[in-house]
């Protein structure tokens, strides 16, 4: 029952972080179409309100262009007249027509009307040259009536000028006169009331108004053609009844017949808002249409205000337009521009459309990229479950691999009742070979033996086989750390050998060194003293490690004990209280090296069956030296190459492969343990202890320091700190 417990909690921990990791990244993809979304939607407002503002100043440019070319025309038009009139014969021709029988037109008796004098109005026109692109020539009497013109159909025409035209001519200035008012009602719809537009001189005699002269221009004629400046806009003019009183760029047969002017008679354009499209809806009555609202550039423009509109509004058509227009008020006319949006604003909508494609090609690409990032860290997950998650051996659970070696592999494990976390080293596979597993199981049971606290301590020992329907291993007998049932005669493929420890979170010295670099000679002699105190223990009980290096030291910080030592891996240990003749030809040839050759004593390289204690006393001088420097004792391309310098010369000292300065009493004793002569080391690890005491460092790295250093430099560089040192010593064979 609670093997099945430990296994559900570890289920739902791992259930609980794949789903935290999944709303990790959906919160990701979340947020990165947010922020695409929101870039796209400025960029589109960026390239519209870019689009806006140079239609808007291309519109007006144009409608600037065309509001001077139509004043220049009227100008030309005045002058024409003034020059006219200013001729004497002209001058006497024109009274002469305004008068009948020998009175003067009186505009308030209609029956004068009709008695115009004939002959005068032909010999007036014998002496007018009628200016270009003009209707007809005129002349009007004092009541805006039309006397003479070489247009029949207008003669004793009323104009019916405005306050502002009979204000300009009293003031003897031209002026221009615009249709009627009456001419919106189609029962007066006429040629002769048509959209003429007068352009007129004053005729001035004794300070009085007695007439004017001047010229009839139709403004869907020659007008209208200067306007026209391109196949997308549609430039005219319209009068504060918003008629409109030149021809638009549209054909006048797409449109209601009661809404556009024909050749036959005119019915004015209004600009008022139709509410639906002309082009492709019911078409309004005239009378709907004189009820709806003037469109809002008309209403703006007949209040008397210019102005650029590119949001956007309804034009006559109902259709949606963007435009400019200008008020003229010494003309009394409006002039406009307009562009329909769609012309206007199409190539913004196209680069709008690819930019939301590209967005969107974008948007898709995250997710792709998101989805892949799940289905990655789902393949991890499984991964890691079939790599450490779900591999036991007995009561253990194997959860992270801490490292590889020629003597097997080390895995954090947990035990799954005392939920403890132990560190176990498994010995399997193609590392099955009789020599190695009785190496494995000498290790074990002589590291078993030790109680030191600076050794390893070891908890379990067993053997176990491998299930072939599952990544588990389960075990089919174990026996206690003494036994000696466990052995290699019966190996096969399937066999596990697997010891339990205790797990060190801490740091080896290779790493230390490695990472850190030199260390302070205070702390040297306080581990040196802790690795004594281990080897100690094992030379009292007869055996001799003969693989000391830093790989194989671990340093931890304990709960009020800092820079705390444990020794481990006893795999080439020495028992030299035994003699077993097995032992001696398959565990300790001569004509083979066992151990590491950058640690091992000179002697021991010779012949490796003539290790000693004092040869482990030169692998204690070696490590002394690597943390005291930095550094290994010799440096070479190969093993060969540094086993040569260890047995030819000694190292040199540590101040010099250092390059400052070191207390010569501790450089004199580690040069002393690494001598070439193992008479000059010290005599036994208990002598190394008590010079190591004498010195005057000793003593000075306490717990404070140690404490400090792991709190503040290990702390800030942790996460730098990988489990494998990065430059792994050579391992023997």
């Amino acid at each position: 029952m609670p093997q099945r417990r430990t296994t559900e909690d570890e289920t739902l921990r791992s259930r609980i972080e794949n789903v935290a990791n999944r709303r990790a990244v959906v919160w990701l993809v979340v947020a990165y179409l947010i922020v695409m979304f929101v870039t796209m939607i400025w960029v589109s407002r960026v390239l519209d309100h870019s689009m806006r503002r140079l239609t808007g100043r291309a519109i007006g440019d144009i409608l600037d262009g065309n509001v001077a070319k139509f004043r220049l025309h009227i100008v030309e038009l005045q002058w024409a007249a003034e020059r006219q009139f200013a001729r004497p014969e002209f001058r006497s021709a024109c009274l002469q027509a305004m008068q009948t029988e020998g009175r003067e037109t009186d505009n308030s008796d209609p029956e004068n009307n009709e008695t115009v004098n004939l002959e005068a109005v032909s010999d007036l026109g014998s002496l007018i040259a009628r200016a270009p692109e003009t209707h007809a020539w005129v002349l009007l009497d004092a009541g805006a009536r039309i006397v003479a013109s070489d247009a029949l159909d207008c003669v004793d025409r009323d104009c019916q000028w405005s306050d502002q035209n009979l204000s300009q001519l009293r003031d003897n200035r031209s002026t221009l006169v615009l249709p009627p008012a009456s001419s919106m009602d189609a029962a007066h719809a006429s040629p002769a009331s048509g959209p003429h537009l007068l352009v007129l001189a004053p005729i001035v005699e004794r300070k009085r108004l007695v007439g004017a002269f001047g010229w009839m221009i139709d403004p869907r004629d020659y007008l209208s053609e200067q306007f026209s400046v391109t196949d997308t806009d549609s430039t005219y003019l319209f009068d504060r009844q918003a008629r409109i009183l030149s021809r638009s760029r549209f054909d006048p047969r797409t449109l209601d017949s009661t809404n556009v002017p024909n050749d036959s008679t005119w019915t004015p354009v209004v600009l008022r808002d139709p509410g639906v499209e002309t082009l492709s809806s019911p078409s309004l009555s005239r009378d709907e249409l004189l009820q709806r609202p003037l469109t809002s550039m008309a209403d703006r423009a007949i209040r008397g205000s210019s102005g650029i509109d590119t949001d956007g509004y309804n034009d006559y058509r109902g259709i949606p337009v963007v435009g400019a227009w200008q008020w003229l008020p010494d003309m009394n006319v409006a002039m406009a521009i307009e562009v329909d949006q769609s012309e206007a604003f199409g190539a913004v909508r196209m680069l709008q459309r690819l930019v939301a494609g590209l967005f969107l090609l974008l948007s898709l690409a995250g997710l792709g990229v998101a989805v892949l990032a799940i289905a990655s860290a789902r393949l991890r997950q499984r991964l890691k479950k079939r790599q450490q998650g779900t591999r036991r051996l007995g009561q253990y659970e194997l959860t992270e691999l801490l490292g590889a070696g020629g003597m097997g592999s080390v895995y954090r494990g947990r035990h799954q009742y005392l939920r403890r976390d132990v560190a176990i080293k498994v010995l399997e596979g193609d590392e099955l070979t009789p020599t190695a597993v009785e190496r494995f199981r000498r290790e074990v049971q002589l590291t078993s033996t030790l109680r030191h606290p600076n050794t390893i301590a070891i908890y379990d020992y067993g053997q176990a086989r491998r299930l072939f329907d599952a990544d588990e291993v389960s075990v089919s007998q174990t026996n206690s750390v003494n036994g000696d049932s466990l052995d290699s005669d019966s190996l096969d493929a399937d066999s596990v050998f697997y010891y339990v420890m205790e797990y060190v979170d801490g740091i080896s010295l290779q790493q230390l060194m490695d990472y850190y670099g030199p260390q302070h000679p205070a702390r040297v002699i306080h581990l040196l003293l802790q690795i004594c105190g281990s080897i100690t223990e094992a030379h009292d009980a007869g055996l001799i490690h003969r693989d000391i290096k830093p790989a194989n030291i671990l340093l931890s910080a304990q709960t009020n004990s800092w820079d705390f030592i444990k020794v481990l891996d006893f795999g080439l240990v020495k028992d030299l209280g035994r003699v077993d003749e097995t032992v001696d030809l398959t565990m300790t040839r001569s004509d083979s090296i066992t151990g590491t050759p950058l640690y091992m004593a000179p002697e021991t390289i010779r012949d490796a069956s003539a290790a000693s204690k004092r040869g482990d006393l030169y692998s204690i001088g070696a490590v002394g030296y690597a943390l005291l420097t930095g550094h290994t004792t010799y440096e070479g391309e190969s093993a060969i190459d540094l086993c040569l310098k260890q047995l030819e010369q000694p190292p040199p000292r540590p101040d010099i492969r250092l390059g400052q300065m070191l207390p010569d009493e501790l450089q004199d004793l580690i040069m002393n343990c690494l001598s070439l002569n193992p008479s000059v080391r010290p005599g036994s690890v208990n002598e190394l202890v008590n010079r190591l005491d004498e010195l005057p460092e000793a003593g000075r790295w306490n717990q404070a320091d140690a404490a400090v250093w792991w709190e503040t430099v290990f702390e800030a560089n942790r996460q730098q700190t990988p489990v494998e040192t990065k430059n792994p010593t050579l391992a023997g064979s």
